[in-house]
């Protein structure tokens, strides 16, 4: 009898078996990663693009404050 944790394997596709006698290909892990990939791009491109402006905006000013601020006692 097969104990749970290898029926779980089986299922996974980690472990040859009744439910995939191959394993895990690499071809399926190919298609999930581009799958992946191409799907995340999509869905978070814009906000990413939204925070880098931003937190590129904020690095900017703080910089600007910064040297305007170690300025105001070295000029005569």
């Amino acid at each position: 009898m097969i104990s749970r944790f290898e029926t779980f394997q089986r299922m996974l596709g980690i472990k040859g078996g009744q439910f995939r006698r191959t394993g895990v290909t690499g071809g399926n892990i190919v298609v999930g990663v581009v799958l992946g990939v191409l799907s995340g791009k999509y869905i978070f491109e814009e906000p990413m693009q939204r925070y880098w402006a931003e937190k590129h905006a904020a690095d900017a000013a703080a910089a600007g404050a910064i040297s305007s601020s170690s300025n105001d006692g070295k000029e005569k």
